[in-house]
């Protein structure tokens, strides 16, 4: 048995399970510093002065898991966050919406019939076009609009370089991406997704999230967070879309605003009684949501005059609170030893 190469091999699944999910430049730990002085650069410390969210203060006691009761929530996130919301639509049929959305692509191909691309397409419609509008006409046409036409975009590009390749090889390939995504239902995978309407002509944005999350207020506060940051972030275009850190750096915009403990309690969903985990959340994944809740306590604290360790123990998981104050514990030891060596006070 080749003992090095099943080490090695479990640290690679750990590190899919629990590491940041994007390539992070110069790594993780200094991508966290370099980003959080770029939004200490846009937004200034004000965030960094108030003191951090905490689930058992921010969720009402009386959550009843209602698309209702959810949506108070979402708003209350906004409030925090200071996002205005009178243009932002909540909704909580995520997958409906893009199921409708995909069937509706799916018609308008077909209905085509003068697209080369029909021939090769696997795209599935699960919806009849008498049931999109259905969704539709219940207040979901913008966002089915928008996403049925990326939809169709997609599938074109795909079926166009599919029927391009001249390699048989490159074809094969191609067809294999296809036929995964064809398979997979619309949007599966996700808890939550932010629209630009008005890319589709719609007054707005809105926050789609998934119908799983209702039942859980901190998944809810969460990816209301997160899509929150695209709101700021792309919405007023302040980043490019296209750069490859752009969801790492909307994680840590909820987290510098206050929300880092629900983001790193949500990076990995456990079962109780068992070690394994089932499914990761976020882009920062669990060590990196740490990572970046430690850099954030730290920051304050060099703020604000208060104890590096306020009231969090009893709201972070605990692999959440191992990690996160071992990363705490070095950074303020590294602090300690520059200060020594200029001289100037300690932290």
């Amino acid at each position: 048995m080749n003992l090095i190469g099943a080490w090695r091999r479990r640290q690679r699944h750990r590190e899919q399970l629990y590491g940041p999910k994007v390539l992070l430049p110069g790594g993780p730990e200094q991508w966290i510093e370099n980003s959080l002085d770029w939004l200490i650069g846009r937004f200034g410390v004000e965030p960094l002065r108030r003191r951090p969210v905490l689930p058992s203060q921010f969720v009402p006691a009386g959550y009843d898991g209602s698309e209702h009761a959810a949506r108070e929530l979402c708003l209350k996130v906004c409030a925090w966050m200071e996002v205005p919301d009178d243009r932002i639509r909540f909704s909580f049929r995520m997958e409906q919406v893009r199921a409708a959305a995909r069937s509706a692509a799916v018609h308008r191909l077909h209905a085509e019939q003068g697209r080369d691309p029909v021939a090769v397409s696997g795209l599935r419609a699960t919806m009849t076009p008498a049931e999109v509008d259905v969704l539709a006409a219940a207040g979901f046409a913008a966002e089915i609009g928008v996403l049925a036409e990326r939809e169709l975009h997609a599938e074109v590009k795909r079926c166009t370089a599919i029927r391009a390749a001249t390699d048989p090889v490159r074809r094969a390939e191609l067809s294999r991406r296809a036929e995964a995504i064809w398979s997979t239902p619309a949007g599966s995978g996700s808890r939550a997704a932010w629209l630009d309407l008005r890319s589709g002509g719609h007054r707005g944005t809105a926050v789609m999230l998934s119908a799983s999350t209702l039942a859980d207020p901190a998944a809810v506060v969460a990816a209301t967070a997160h899509e929150l940051g695209h709101e700021v972030l792309w919405g007023y275009h302040l980043i490019d879309r296209g750069r490859p850190d752009t969801e790492a750096l909307t994680d840590l915009f909820a987290v510098f605003h206050g929300f880092g403990i629900f983001l790193a309690n949500q990076a990995v969903e456990r079962v109780p009684g068992r070690r394994s985990a089932l499914q990761t959340l976020g882009y920062l994944g669990e060590r990196g949501a740490c990572d970046a809740l430690a850099a954030y306590t730290f920051r304050r604290h060099l703020l604000w005059p208060e104890s590096l360790l306020p009231v969090m123990p009893a709201e972070v998981d605990r692999a959440v609170r191992i990690r996160t104050f071992a990363r705490l514990a070095t950074l303020v030891k590294d602090a300690e030893l520059a200060a020594i060596q200029e001289g100037a006070p300690l932290p």
